[in-house]
């Protein structure tokens, strides 16, 4: 595919992107089945020891009737890898993410898009921290680099609390490479990123820089990030063309239930959510944390209703299949992330992340 058929895509309506990936790794280490991934492993290098693990969630969300699927890559940079002694390994890790997700969708049989999923670094940057800008742009540039070259169709930027550190890595994408850019960022419960900015500024800031797509994933889940997406229209308006507007929220607030942390929003309601996103303007909807191909069927069926729906022609209704492995069974609880931990503090003080 070439860059332009992304965004032709955009332009013909709402398109779905999948859901969750380390949780899903995770949760099929709690299934009866087992063999999944540990919590004290580094997700990303399951391209390399378990990459059949990594394709079963990839071929799921393409059953699901996801068109866009995100390379299992988020924490692959130099410096998270480093915790785990796999800083050697960054350009390696990449390719292989991208390389599982392509060979996912080859097997599916009809047309999706890679994209090559990039998240924060891991360290704060100067003046809040140790990291210089250089410092930063060259490590985001290594990996966009390794994801440009394994062929990836997009770039997913991803679950930035931080306007300063997500502009890096633009500025480090568009310098290695001419792909289309999705940029999303996270936002704490009144509606801010961790370090105070307000959907409004995220929009403009971003949309100045030339990204196809401005957005917010992970957050507190889809009624929260509602309004997010709509204080991002109102700031810039109702757009013909690019930039276009995103949301993949986590599967609601994660609560606590006998020592487990628990994702609460059903398939069902995502499925309603996906509806009044599009409404606000976004053109792209997924999921983030806790969700599962259930819930981007659930969605997959709303956009299916839409496309359908009178008055519509040119938007894209796409066909699911049944899951790869017969029934899809109930997973365990899945583990919170690191944002959703911080929750409680971030709540209270902006500040504090």
């Amino acid at each position: 595919m070439t860059n332009q058929n992304f965004l032709d895509r955009l332009a013909r309506g709402p398109i779905l992107c999948d859901g969750a990936m380390g949780t899903q790794l995770y949760a099929r280490q709690r299934s009866p089945l087992g063999g999944g991934a540990s919590l004290e492993s580094s997700f990303e290098v399951l391209n390399l020891t378990r990459p059949e693990l990594v394709s079963d969630v990839h071929r799921a969300y393409l059953a699901a009737g996801a068109e866009i699927i995100e390379s299992n890559t988020f924490g692959a940079n130099r410096f998270k890898l480093a915790e785990r002694s796999l800083a050697h390994q960054v350009a390696e890790i990449n390719a292989a993410g991208v390389r599982l997700a392509r060979q996912a969708v080859e097997s599916a049989g009809r047309t999706a898009f890679v994209a090559g999923s990039i998240g924060p670094l891991g360290v704060r940057l100067a003046p809040t921290g140790p990291l210089s800008t250089e410092e930063a742009h060259a490590a985001f540039q290594e990996q966009i680099t390794a994801l440009a070259e394994a062929r990836a169709d997009v770039l997913i930027l991803e679950t930035f609390g931080d306007l300063d550190e997500i502009q890096q890595a633009i500025r480090a994408a568009q310098a290695a490479c001419d792909l289309p850019i999705i940029a999303q960022m996270t936002f704490t419960l009144d509606g801010r990123t961790s370090l105070g900015h307000t959907p409004d500024v995220i929009a403009r800031s971003l949309s100045e820089m030339g990204v196809a797509v401005i957005g917010a994933n992970c957050s507190v889940g889809p009624a929260r990030v509602l309004p997010v997406i709509e204080a991002m229209r109102a700031a810039l308006g109702d757009p013909s063309g690019p930039p276009y507007f995103s949301a993949q929220p986590n599967a609601g607030w994660p609560e606590s239930a006998g020592g487990r942390i628990m994702y609460p929003a059903t398939p069902e309601y995502l499925g309603d959510y996906a509806r009044r996103f599009v409404v606000a303007g976004a053109i792209l909807v997924g999921g983030c944390c806790g969700t599962t191909p259930d819930h981007i069927r659930a969605m997959r069926l709303t956009l299916n209703a839409l496309a359908l729906a009178p008055g519509r022609p040119t938007r894209v209704a796409i066909a699911m299949q049944a899951p790869p492995y017969g029934e899809e069974k109930p997973l365990p609880p899945e583990p919170p992330t690191e944002l959703a931990k911080n929750w409680p503090r971030a709540s209270l003080s902006l500040a504090s992340r």
